[in-house]
């Protein structure tokens, strides 16, 4: 079937099911695997983009297929998909060695094509891209870039000068040109996440796991969409920070229309009937902005689960208007640590007392459940600080045990990469850090040569050397898992499993882990999965069925595999 454009997404390692890689807990607490096989939720606003404006195009989510599959072969997936564009993400630093992998492989099968990186860490190191890399055809520089790949497909298809393309960044006479940045204030009309053109192109091609945007999104579909481009906030580990989109995408951040969001939202519940997670603090856009979305939220009768974020605590006004707007909400925040100073060192901060007084708003006004997110290496943070901030997790689930608002807590590495453009990154001695690796071949070579998460760990801090990051995050994981089960929150048959897992890692003998190279160290799925509450649609019926077919054909594959 002709396609213009192929979207595609590599895993984080290319040849991960042929290595003996243990992972560890650098993916403990996203929705995705250690494979990192979640596309970023823009391949699905340019498709629908592309698609609106008269282009064929599709998502081939690689590391998905690869994933759920050890018979997959990507190789030969990749030669019959025939486009003249194949568009890579390179958004994050993991997904280095697959990228140029997969990459170099379509290259030598589509010589005739052309291979486009785009994402966060492409327009970073871009030049060096462009430079080293052949068989990389054109970067497409900058976020939200559904115009920057509509002019390409005009251009390629159509044979419009590649200098109509902004953000494009080429070879021409054997020099790398760069053509004019796109005026991103003008782009965010351009932005829609459709789950109608996904799983309608779902069905076109013939390839539903190719569209799924991780592994488990069947047995537990969620839609997403976002309020902003950039941030307002300079949190130093962040490459999406405002300190780096000034000095990456020359903008600054940006609020959408909150009543496009909600069309969003109305579409997922009509289509899908699931969950959504909103990318975004919507008490942070100001009262007039959240005022605005909750009204546009009521006025469309907006019932599904809702899941909402905070960069920093909220007030009372805003847990009674999201009260009486959204039936069912949750909520999360990642304080990072318990320490104050420690947080104001690493984002912008706030006291524990006002966490947790939106923590006991939260619980006034309605939300089901709360999760609060702490991390590990960061700039000023030694190893006491890191157990007593498990310690301070525990006091968080204490204080809310038997509430009608569950508590979960969570902690786990920042890890493997420091992002490019953070202000860690490029202050690193401001802040205290090592980065050891200052390229694209570095972190290739890191990702091709490591077998556990701490040979991926490129960083060390003045407080705690790589080994002590290790440690401390075995103990904290350790710790965490007691405590939660302390409060009621996991059974002991869990705790023993997760405590048994992480020693045994630990120790370098083997821990339980899927077929699938897919299972948490610490935390097991069920922990991050914040709604399975569904409306029933015929889209999630369809989905119903599909899932219950490919659990049979799962099982007797699995059983084949375990045979041969």
């Amino acid at each position: 079937m002709k396609t213009d454009v192929v979207f595609i997404h590599p895993p984080s390692i290319y040849d991960f099911r042929k290595r003996d890689i243990d992972p560890g807990p650098i993916s403990d607490v996203v929705p995705s695997t250690p494979v990192f096989e979640m596309y970023p939720v823009g391949f699905v606003s340019m498709l629908n983009y592309l698609v609106q404006n008269g282009f064929n195009a599709r998502i081939a989510n690689v590391a998905v297929r690869m994933v759920q599959s050890r018979r997959f072969d990507p190789v030969s997936y990749l030669r019959d998909l025939d486009a003249p564009i194949y568009g890579i993400d390179l958004h994050w630093l993991p997904h280095a060695h697959g990228a140029l992998n997969i990459a170099r492989i379509v290259k030598n099968l589509h010589p005739n094509s052309y291979v486009v990186f785009g994402g966060y860490s492409s327009t970073y190191f871009r030049k060096e891209i462009m430079r080293d890399y052949p068989f990389v055809d054109f970067v497409l520089a900058g976020d939200f870039q559904e115009y920057g790949i509509y002019k390409l497909a005009e251009s390629i298809v159509e044979g419009k000068p590649l200098s109509e393309v902004p953000g494009l960044v080429h070879r021409e006479n054997g020099m790398v040109k760069e053509e004019r940045p796109y005026d991103f204030r003008k782009g965010l009309e351009n932005v829609f996440f459709n789950y109608e053109v996904l799983l309608k192109n779902a069905i076109k091609y013939h390839d539903v796991k190719g569209h799924l945007p991780y592994a488990d999104w069947l047995r537990n579909p969620e839609g997403f969409t976002l309020i902003e481009r950039g941030c307002q906030l300079n949190c130093g580990f962040c490459g999406g920070s405002n300190f780096s989109y000034k000095n990456n995408f020359a903008i600054n951040y940006q609020f959408r229309d909150p009543c496009r969001v909600v069309d969003e939202i109305e579409l997922s519940q009509e289509i899908l009937g699931s969950p959504v997670f909103i990318v975004g603090d919507l008490a942070l856009a100001g009262q007039k902005y959240y005022e605005k979305f909750f009204k546009c939220l009521r006025d469309r009768k907006i019932d599904i689960p809702i899941l909402t974020e905070y960069f920093k605590p909220f007030n009372e006004d805003y847990a009674k208007e999201i009260s009486r707007s959204v039936v069912d909400f949750s909520m999360e925040i990642s304080p990072e640590t318990s320490d104050e100073n420690v947080r104001n060192w690493n984002k912008s901060g706030y006291s524990n007392e006002d966490l947790e007084k939106s923590l006991k708003l939260a619980e006034e006004y309605g939300s089901k459940k709360f999760d609060v997110y702490f991390s590990i290496g960061l700039s000023h943070q030694d190893y006491r600080n890191v157990i007593d901030t498990v310690e301070y997790a525990g006091k968080l689930m204490r204080d809310f045990r038997g509430s009608q608002m569950k508590i979960s807590t969570f902690i786990s590495p920042i890890a493997p990469f420091v992002d490019p453009g953070s202000l860690w990154y490029e202050k690193s001695e401001m802040y205290g850090f090592k980065v050891f690796a200052r390229t694209l071949a570095d972190i290739y070579r890191i990702l091709d040569m490591g077998k556990t998460w701490y040979d991926f760990l490129d960083y060390e801090t003045q407080w705690m050397t790589r080994d002590e990051i290790v440690n401390a995050t075995y103990d904290a994981e350790i710790r965490m898992t007691q405590l939660r089960y302390d409060v009621g929150d996991i059974s002991r048959d869990t705790m023993e499993t997760i405590i048994r897992n992480v020693q045994n890692y630990r120790r370098g003998n083997n821990y339980c882990k899927s077929n699938r190279v897919d299972k948490h160290l610490a935390y097991m799925s069920k922990d991050i999965e914040w709604s399975n509450k569904h409306k029933p649609t015929l889209t999630s019926l369809l989905i119903l069925l599909y899932r219950s077919y490919e659990e049979v054909i799962g099982g007797m594959r699995i059983r084949s595999e375990e045979r041969s």
